[in-house]
Formats: structure tokens, sequence, C-alpha cells
């Protein structure tokens, strides 16, 4: 319901205050984030799966968010992961 998919036949839902209708749908999403209880890995790298909901992530954002997943440390610590380390830029790119 927060997501705006369906909106509420009777009573609000409030946000900070706001009835959520009032609240442009688009910008109420990318403000979502969502973990579905199923956990599904799509087709791809560590990295496309994290960037799957932030397409224009840059990969700071993308190491910085599995790190607050608690998910950095078991990814480096995959067999069959490549780290690459690019010195001047200390970015990390996660490839299956």
């Amino acid at each position: 319901m927060i997501q705006r998919f369906y909106d509420v036949d009777e009573g609000r839902i409030l946000l900070d205050g706001q009835d959520i209708k009032t609240l442009n749908v688009a910008w109420l999403r990318s403000h979502i984030g969502i973990v579905s209880q199923e956990s599904v890995l799509f087709n791809g790298s560590i990295e496309d799966n994290i960037r799957f909901g932030k397409p224009n992530a840059t990969l700071d954002e993308i190491q910085a968010a599995a790190k607050m997943a608690n998910a950095h440390d078991f990814i480096m610590k995959l067999p069959q992961v490549t780290l690459f380390v690019f010195f001047y830029f200390q970015i990390f790119l996660f490839d299956l």
C-alpha cells in the first residue's frame, strides 16, 4: 500500500503526517527500499543485482549498499568473485 500500487478505499496512509495520495508516485517510490521475503538473485553479476534498485548507481554507491546490507564481507569471501581495484579511484567492482 505504501508504494501506491493500490490506493486505500477507506482511511488514509500518512507519511510524516502527509497523506501519501498527495505525493508524486515516482518520487515516493524512489525513496522506498523494498526487501522481499523471498530472496531472488537476478541473472547477472553481483553488481547488476545490487544496481537493480538504482540503475544509475555509482560503483561507490554499490559498494556502500553491499556494506549496509552486511553483504560486503560475504561477497568478498566468495571463491568465484573477481575483485578489480583501481588504485587511483579506489573503486571496487564485483563480478561473478
